[in-house]
């Protein structure tokens, strides 16, 4: 056979095989065309739901922190994209997901505390806002409650780290400052005041920082009747617990709350940390001091 005929008789070998390979069986043209008309009637369908429902997430959140501040830093839309995020996935019922949502805008507030970050006032009525709406989904959750809750205290924390009183600004030195180096020790019906230290600037960072400045009585009640006015303390520890606070600012001190009675008028914290309950009072006191409230009581 001559080299000719060999390769025309491959040629029609190969075309033979390909007809072979490429014939298809009128059932399975009918299931391929079946499948086919299901996915353009289903890209169909999502087109007609996105032109009369709009982005999910503009029904979920009609006010947008991107809209709110147009000079907002990258790192306060990202919390507030979590918190967004959290608030979706609790309207879906997966609980799991939303308090890793939480948690995570939650480490970012804590992280831009400790770099000094500065965030816009919008920035935590929109994120409280959202945290509302997210417990509004589940409001018998505690788990939940708790991990909204830290959240809260996280707010609270960054908005203390960015205020300044007017003592601190502009390199100046607070006047009437006395140092302390042990508690003051208080008992029942005593008012506190400048005359106590003789001075209205209450330095207590010689004292460990774990170490309370001010020592009311053990229960800690309003029927103690203890009261502390127009003083600023800076350092150490102070519990909050049962003592009417007038006029009082704290500065880089450690606060406690303990779910008792309080009495916060016109008190101010700059530079502090809080360690709140996570429970509705510790609640409703992060709130308070993230949105800037300087008057607050619990009875």
């Amino acid at each position: 056979m001559s080299s000719w005929d060999r390769h025309g008789s491959r040629a029609h070998e190969w075309e033979e095989h390909r007809h072979r390979r490429t014939h298809i069986p009128g059932y399975a043209r009918i299931t391929i065309a079946a499948l086919l008309l299901l996915l353009f009637g289903t890209l169909a369908w999502q087109v007609l739901e996105f032109a009369l429902h709009p982005a999910v997430k503009t029904a979920v959140a009609p006010r947008s922190l991107d809209g709110a501040q147009p000079g907002t830093s990258p790192w306060q839309r990202d919390a507030m994209d979590s918190i967004e995020q959290g608030l979706q996935q609790a309207q879906a019922g997966d609980l799991s997901s939303t308090e890793v949502a939480v948690d995570r805008a939650a480490s970012m507030i804590e992280v831009a505390r400790v770099q000094a970050q500065v965030a816009d006032p919008t920035f935590f009525e929109l994120s409280l806002d959202f945290l509302d709406r997210i417990l509004a989904q589940r409001p018998n959750d505690q788990d939940l409650f708790e991990h909204v809750t830290l959240a809260r205290i996280d707010l609270a924390g960054l908005r203390s780290s960015q205020e300044t009183p007017v003592t601190m600004q502009a390199g100046k030195a607070p006047s009437g400052r006395v140092s302390i180096a042990a508690p003051h020790q208080v008992a029942a019906n005593h008012l506190i005041d400048p005359t106590t230290f003789k001075g209205s600037y209450v330095d207590a960072t010689l004292m460990p920082e774990t170490s309370e400045i001010v020592l009311p009585p053990a229960s800690r009640l309003f029927a103690d009747n203890v009261r502390v006015e127009n003083l600023t303390f800076e350092g150490a520890s102070q519990t909050l617990d049962g003592v009417r606070w007038h006029n009082v600012t704290f500065v880089n001190t450690r606060l406690r709350y303990e779910d008792g009675e309080l009495d916060l008028q016109n008190v101010h914290f700059i530079h502090c940390t809080f360690g709140l309950p996570s429970d509705p009072r510790g609640a409703r006191l992060a709130t308070a001091i993230a949105l800037g409230q300087s008057t607050f009581v619990i009875e």
